[in-house]
């Protein structure tokens, strides 16, 4: 009776290092796509079509302990074709490489690391134009090309045997300027044989957020501001976006439930622009497992109406979008309060409808799978 507590004992201590022994390996990337259709009746009845790609796959293993090698790859493609005479198709190219290596440090379930490499891209850019007046269409075409050694550091916060939280940063100057963090997702594969052993005797960890009757509420919320000053004369800009929702639990595992999501933003310079949307957007979402660490799966409808404002004149109404996602993630359950969501997978359609004389009309199409999601956080009562 006691020979599985104390394997998991063992399993726990055990995951402390074997995280970062040889013979595992780590993923993460991303891949977006993206169509987008702008149809309108000026000028002379138009089209433009755009569709865009961009992907990224990293991917190392651990080639004794603590001692991480990987490699990077990543790519962009994007095309604008307008079909009527708007005199300008483009299309941009654009694929990179990197190969780097890590030493990581830390117990537990932390980790941090530092390390670097180097990396190339190739970018090619194309420009088609037409010219009116003589009825002929020229072509400019752009390649550029970058190789350069860069330094990163970051931390890692291993969920369980698979999944872990990573956050880093690059710098491809020395001694080191880092202008950002990301943050995103990792997935683990390979096990050590000790590992191998204890896991068959690992009893699954359950949470209870996810039981019928249990209500959530949750936000999320990003603001930001920005002033300059060009030739004696100031410039402000700032915008705030939030989405509060609420949940119900109608069964185990299974939720639904509405959120408010709200923009705003306000530039003033040589005028002073306002410009808002308000929308709601009804969801449900199905939870896979029963375990602390559980995939999930949802849909979405949005609606939202959008308006603008230039002093001193009336405000008016820009366009409303109707749209419906499909989505898929991860969500851990914490504590015994808390839910931490991350959305990796989107598949969305919406139309977009402008007010105005132009009878414009834009449709977006898209698919979106990340390992560098936004991170939502609900909590239960």
């Amino acid at each position: 009776m006691k020979i599985a507590p104390f394997l998991f004992g063992c399993l726990v201590a055990h995951l402390t290092f074997a995280q970062t022994e040889p013979g595992r390996a780590l993923w993460s990337g991303n891949l977006q796509l993206n169509t987008t259709q702008l149809a309108g009746e000026y000028p002379n009845g138009y089209t433009r079509r755009s569709p865009q790609l961009n992907f990224s796959v990293n991917h190392g293993v651990f080639i004794q302990n603590n001692w991480f090698v990987g490699l990077a790859v990543n790519g962009s493609y994007y095309k604008q074709v307008n079909m009527s005479t708007i005199p300008l198709n483009q299309e941009y190219r654009r694929g990179g490489a990197s190969a780097f290596i890590r030493k990581y440090w830390g117990a537990n379930n932390w980790r941090i690391y530092a390390g670097g490499g180097i990396g190339g891209s190739l970018d090619q850019y194309k420009q088609e134009v037409f010219e009116a007046s003589t009825s002929m269409r020229s072509e400019n075409r752009t390649k550029t090309y970058s190789v350069s050694p860069f330094t990163q550091i970051g931390g890692v916060y291993f969920l369980d045997g698979r999944w872990g939280m990573e956050v880093s940063t690059n710098s491809t100057i020395f001694p080191f300027t880092f202008s950002g963090l990301t943050a995103g997702l990792i997935y683990m594969t390979g096990r050590t044989r000790s590992e191998r052993e204890i896991q068959s005797f690992t009893p699954p960890t359950v949470g209870s957020q996810a039981r019928a009757g249990r209500f959530t509420v949750g936000a999320s919320i990003v603001f930001s501001g920005r002033t300059e000053e060009v030739n004696h004369r100031s410039f402000e800009a700032q915008s705030l976006i939030a989405a509060p929702a609420v949940g119900f639990f109608v069964a185990n595992n299974f939720l639904v439930g509405i959120s408010i999501p709200i923009t705003w933003s306000k530039n003033i310079g040589t005028n002073t622009t306002t410009e808002t949307s308000l929308g709601f957007a009804p969801y449900l979402r199905a939870y896979l497992s029963n375990t602390r660490l559980r995939p999930y799966v949802g849909a979405t409808f949005t609606y939202a109406s959008n308006s603008f404002k230039q002093d001193p004149f009336e405000r008016e109404k820009v366009n409303h979008t109707a749209g419906g996602t499909l989505n898929g993630g991860l969500a851990y359950l914490l504590g015994k309060n808390f839910i931490v969501e991350a959305n990796l997978l989107n598949l969305n359609v919406s139309k977009q409808t402008q007010n105005n004389l132009l009878k414009n009309g834009l449709r977006l199409q898209g698919l979106q799978l990340t390992t560098s999601p936004a991170f939502t956080l609900q909590y239960v009562f």
